[in-house]
């Protein structure tokens, strides 16, 4: 899915290149943070501004958020910069999600104690409480100590902790609930705020649906904490990037034989997965979606690569024609599982040992390769991506050796 509203003005005195956005080579992520920084200050200049043309409330509301430090903080968090992109990208849902964007950005500030005057909203303006695993959907007082609401029973509540309290004991929710401790800000979110229709242009593929499928949240919880251990015994530097940048993980049901897992340039922090029967398709699933949104974040500051993104080229990793950024986006995201694998080899962990492992290792490497020299053949990279190049190069080299 290619992103309505492209690149922002790339913000000024940011230093390039970035080095290390596959495969990170140094803990806390300092890195993507430096992108993510990049992002939320174009973000948050882009907002404003169109605001200060089209509404003058709410440019006055956000311009209060940014005096106060807050407004470029929370434009990184999912429920936020969703809504921030829709918002900014399609012009003809701006009325349509105004509330929803200030409601949620209301109630993010208050949480950090960074919201600096009551803010009343309506009854459409529903928000997501990853936190407190929940949403909102009353009419509102948010303010800078709480919240003042009247919830499904009629019952007030005054906190958003109470609210969550309530809503379980009315049978609503919980709709995000935690994954792992070592990912405290991570959900597995059972609704999802994306307010653009998801569609798929994979050919096997025609569109996605929130839901468990035939197994019970626990089910998902038990797979994605198995990822997570493995990730944070072979691949930490990987997880620490997720720490900072992993919001939401939206089950799309069951699959048998298959599996498939999505990401939207619109939605930086949320991924869409399947569940299978093999614990490592999911990790490999939120490995490669992660990686994606890295990718889209970076493209957010401006194109990777110079002349025709869109040119079609025979594709390693899918059976139609792809677009060459695609082929891209998929060499930046196995890679990083071809890695996973070859640690999992060096410390010869018992998955090494499954019957599959031999097999899905070396299909791996070899679609890696193939698509990386499809990217060589046909890519001019732009100075924004030099950096990524290099590491790319670097990566398949070493990933390449017998």
């Amino acid at each position: 899915m290619r992103d309505k509203l492209g690149p922002l003005p790339y913000p000024a005195g940011m230093a390039l290149p970035f080095p290390d956005l596959t495969l990170p080579v140094e803990s806390a992520a300092p890195t993507l943070r430096r992108v993510l920084s990049g992002v939320a200050q174009a973000h948050a200049q882009a907002l404003r501004q169109t605001a200060g043309h089209d509404d003058r409330e709410l440019a006055q509301f956000l311009g209060l958020l940014d005096d106060a430090g807050a407004l470029r903080p929370l434009l990184l968090r999912p429920n936020v910069s969703v809504l921030a992109r829709v918002w900014l990208a399609v012009p003809q849902k701006r009325a349509e999600l105004r509330d929803r964007l200030r409601a949620a950005l209301a109630v993010e500030a208050a949480l950090v104690g960074k919201l600096a005057e009551p803010l009343d909203l309506p009854r459409s303006a529903s928000v997501a409480l990853p936190r407190f695993g929940d949403w909102i959907a009353a009419a509102m007082r948010i303010q800078p100590d709480g919240i003042c609401a009247v919830a499904c029973d009629a019952t007030p509540f005054t906190s958003f902790r109470e609210w969550a309290q309530i809503a379980a004991a009315c049978g609503i929710g919980p709709h995000f609930l935690p994954i792992h401790p070592a990912l405290p800000n991570a959900r597995l979110a059972l609704a999802d705020d994306n307010p653009l229709p998801i569609f798929y242009d994979h050919p096997k593929r025609r569109g996605n649906t929130v839901g468990l499928g035939d197994q019970p949240p626990q089910a998902w919880l038990d797979q994605l904490a198995f990822a997570v251990d493995q990730l944070a015994a072979h691949l930490p530097a990987l997880l620490d990037e997720m720490r900072v940048f992993l919001g939401h993980i939206v089950p799309v049901g069951t699959l048998e034989e298959d599996h498939q897992s999505a990401s939207y340039p619109h939605a930086l922090g949320t991924i869409y997965l399947t569940l299978h029967p093999r614990p490592m398709m999911m990790l490999e699933a939120l490995i490669h979606e992660f990686q994606h949104n890295k990718l889209h974040a970076l493209m957010q500051l401006g194109p990777l690569l110079a002349g025709d993104e869109d040119l079609r080229v025979a594709s390693p990793v899918r059976p139609d024609p792809r677009p060459l950024r695609g082929v891209l986006l998929a060499v930046h995201a196995f890679l990083p599982v071809a890695e996973l694998y070859r640690r999992l080899v060096a410390a010869d962990d018992p998955l090494t040992r499954e019957h599959w492992f031999a097999e899905r290792y070396a299909v791996i490497r070899q679609t890696n390769r193939a698509a990386w020299l499809t990217v060589q053949r046909h890519a001019k990279w732009t100075p924004l991506a030099q950096g990524l190049a290099q590491e790319l190069a670097r990566l398949d080299a070493a990933l390449s050796e017998p």
